[in-house]
């Protein structure tokens, strides 16, 4: 890449200013092309909107059984990014979907960018509308609504298309097969598919012309929480915070705020319902409980009351007390085996301590075994009397308890409510997050401008067009002595004009004829231009080009055509002879040879018939306007008549007659890959120059024609770079205003 690299180094930043000067009508179309995308792009893009909410996640606070608050430490309790996963869980975002019913989506079919561009321009969308290419698709502000979309399984996430038929009706469709053929809107419409299934559909809303096609869809639930999670966010400032910023985007302000919030409500729900799960199941099985043991109490009571009316008045008798003492021997039982039970567990039978508990037990037992044989001796009445009584404190006190720990666990679940709050509810926003007008334009404008210097860049450093005077030396291997650059006045001169020949050979500079062809030739009509002065630059070279030359003879060729070669050797030949050397300027191409007309003279016998003997010298070397300034025309070679062109030899012998008799002359020669005249006419002269104009000759070229001329045994004395961009310096527009 190195070796054929034309674009200077990107660290010198004249060159590469140059490089893009010289395509600066490509820079302002990229720059109108980079807005033009902007504003395709905004009026292309749905507006989203972002609705935002804050919410604070506290540590939790329960009561305790006696009534207070108190802070539970849980080690395992989820960090904050656990927080936002179950935000944004299914759990959360299930009952929200099917809250909004956002599983239903009914759009108009419309070509994209351009669909846009005609519902911004209503001319644009009424026009497309009238040609009826298009009438499917939606060109201005057709609109559906769906009260109800029920679709089998297997067609979920699966596209039918609704096709407006006036009057409002509609027909549904799903791959190319019709489902409905036609239905009323505001009326559920159903059909009985071929799988079985059955397909409702209520359009609540339509408004469309006849032709227009909607695309409905009905979601899955994993597709819909799916496309919900990727507009739903979760934010906090660290790890540490326990605020969670929720952050919903959408196209509709109002609906993504009420999503928002309802997404934060069904969290709170579904984070409290899970923290207070223990506390939830025990108040469920005390609140089923409560009623029987109540009920229970109330048999008891009855049945008491019932066994008193029936045998009279009872006293209280030696039973109750014996009831009660068996009551308290019983408890003391109990309370002694737990202990012996405990420490039998640490220590052995034959312990002092579980021994001693177990004689305080067999001492009970045979009181509550006395007691209980006095009890069953008892009359009937009074034991069971006793016995409903026992049982009807027993129930009381069971239901006093119960009643008591429900109270708790109530107030116990309410006191949890405040672990998460809601700082700040979602509001409907007012203005688009997206897209950013501002980005989207510089965006625009500076992704294709940046594009297209790269193309530039990498087309110059690829290329191997010579684009500058370092990368013709290099490419030649020849010197460069002169730099033309462009001139405006030279595309400003008119069609070159045919001057009466009577009156050339009086033709002083400043006479009739001399004004008439400075018209055609920018040394006399702009002298003070900057090719020009270039050009005098190279006629100041002229003894140095050509020294050591065997001959007078300078030769202008080039590769390929229109590099400027007749351009060069006219204008040098005239600032030549304003120096009072006498100039001969020969037009070898033949075939394309303007060289005459640009210097006033008429067409007739030129070069192929001199040489060849056919045209006397006197009469085919014509003087012109410029003093000390003479011409040899192409002759009539162009002209089809069947003239043969002269060999080298007879050239060459024609030029060792005609040279000496002039201070310099000068060839203007075709290209060199176009036809052989250049090689033929060239081992004539004593100097070559090889002109290349900028941006035009690819150095496989150049190359080529070096080689061509070298076997025919010219010797190139150097290049002229013409046509250069490069800029012009600043003693050049002294030199002019001087001239002014």
């Amino acid at each position: 890449m190195q070796g054929f690299a034309t674009v200077p180094a990107t660290s010198d930043a004249k060159e590469y200013l140059r490089l893009l000067l010289r395509h600066k009508f490509g820079l302002l179309i990229t720059l109108l092309l980079g807005l033009t995308l902007a504003w395709l792009y905004l009026i292309s893009t749905d507006r989203i909107y972002e609705a935002s909410a804050l919410v604070n996640v506290s540590e939790r606070d329960n009561l305790s059984d006696n009534g207070e608050t108190v802070q539970q430490i849980d080690w395992n309790a989820p960090t904050i990014k656990e927080e936002a996963n179950l935000i944004t869980s299914r759990r959360v975002l299930t009952p929200v979907v099917d809250a909004f019913n956002t599983r239903i989506t009914a759009e108009p079919k419309s070509v994209p960018i351009l669909g846009d561009l005609a519902r911004n321009v209503p001319f644009l969308g009424g026009f497309v509308r009238d040609l009826g290419v298009a009438s499917q698709y939606a060109w201005g502000e057709e609109s559906i609504e769906l009260a109800e979309l029920s679709v089998p399984r297997a067609w979920e996430d699966s596209e039918l298309i609704l096709t407006a038929l006036g009057d409002f009706a509609y027909s549904l469709a799903y791959q190319n097969e019709i489902i409905i053929e036609t239905a009323d809107v505001g009326a559920t419409a159903q059909a009985s598919l071929s799988n079985g299934g059955n397909l409702t559909v209520t359009v609540s809303q339509l408004d469309a012309e006849p032709g227009v096609q909607f695309s409905l869809v009905r979601a899955s639930l994993q597709a819909t929480i799916t496309g919900m999670r990727g507009n739903l966010v979760t934010e906090t400032t660290d790890s540490k915070s326990r605020m969670i910023t929720v952050r919903m985007r959408g196209k509709e302000p109002a609906l993504i705020a009420d999503m928002t919030n309802a997404v934060i409500l069904e969290y709170r729900s579904v984070k409290l319902g899970t923290q207070n799960q223990s506390t939830d199941e025990r108040l469920v099985f005390f609140e089923g409980q409560l009623p029987e043991v109540e009920a229970d109490l109330r048999a008891a009571e009855l049945a008491l009351s019932r066994f008193r009316r029936n045998s009279g008045s009872v006293r209280e008798t030696q039973v109750d007390l014996k009831l009660g003492q068996l009551d308290r021997l019983e408890t003391q039982l109990l309370e002694k085996e737990v202990e012996r039970d405990d420490l039998l567990e640490r220590y052995t039978v034959a312990h002092p301590t579980p021994k001693r508990l177990q004689k305080e037990i067999d001492v009970l037992t045979n009181k509550i075994n006395q007691i209980t044989s006095t009890i069953v001796a008892a009359p009937d009445t009074e034991r069971e009397m006793a016995v409903l009584q026992d049982e009807l404190d027993t129930k009381r006190d069971l239901f006093i308890e119960m009643s008591e720990t429900l109270q708790k666990l109530r107030l116990a679940n309410v006191g949890n409510v405040g672990e998460v709050q809601i700082i700040d509810e979602a509001l409907a926003p007012r203005e688009s997050v997206s897209p950013n007008k501002l980005l989207a334009i510089v965006g625009g404008t500076l992704t294709t401008l940046f594009l297209y210097t790269l193309y530039l860049t990498l087309r110059s450093a690829l290329s191997t067009v010579i684009s500058d005077q370092e990368s013709l030396e290099r490419a030649s291997g020849l010197p460069v002595y002169m730099n033309i650059p462009k001139s405006s006045a030279q595309r400003r001169l008119g069609a070159p004009t045919i001057v009466d020949s009577s009156r050339l050979l009086a033709g002083p500079e400043g006479s009739t004829a001399s004004k008439a062809i400075a018209s055609n030739v920018l040394a006399l009509s702009k002298p003070e231009d900057f090719s020009i002065e270039n050009i005098r630059g190279l006629r100041s070279m002229l003894e140095d080009v050509m020294a050591g030359a065997h001959n007078n003879v300078l030769m202008f060729t080039s590769p390929l055509p229109s590099m400027g070669k007749s351009f060069l050797s006219l204008n040098l030949a005239v600032l030549v002879a304003q120096t009072g050397k006498r100039v001969l300027l020969i037009d070898a191409d033949y075939q394309r040879g303007q060289l005459h007309k640009s210097l006033g003279l008429e067409s007739g016998p030129g070069l192929p018939e001199v040489v060849r003997g056919k045209s006397e010298l006197k009469e085919t070397v014509k003087a012109t306007a410029v003093q000390n300034l003479y011409c040899i025309p192409r002759g009539y070679s162009a002209t089809g008549s069947g003239v043969d062109m002269p060999s080298d030899k007879e050239f060459g012998a024609f030029l060792s007659v005609v040279a000496p008799r002039f201070d310099i002359a000068i060839i203007d020669t075709p290209p060199v890959l176009s036809v052989s005249t250049a090689a033929a006419l060239g081992k004539h002269a004593g100097s070559t120059i090889m002109v290349i104009k900028e941006g035009e000759v690819k150095e496989p070229q150049l190359n080529e024609a070096l080689k061509r001329l070298t076997f025919s045994g010219v010797r190139v004395s150097g290049c002229i770079m013409n046509g250069s961009s490069a800029p012009t310096p600043k003693h050049y527009t002294y030199y002019r205003e001087q001239l002014d």
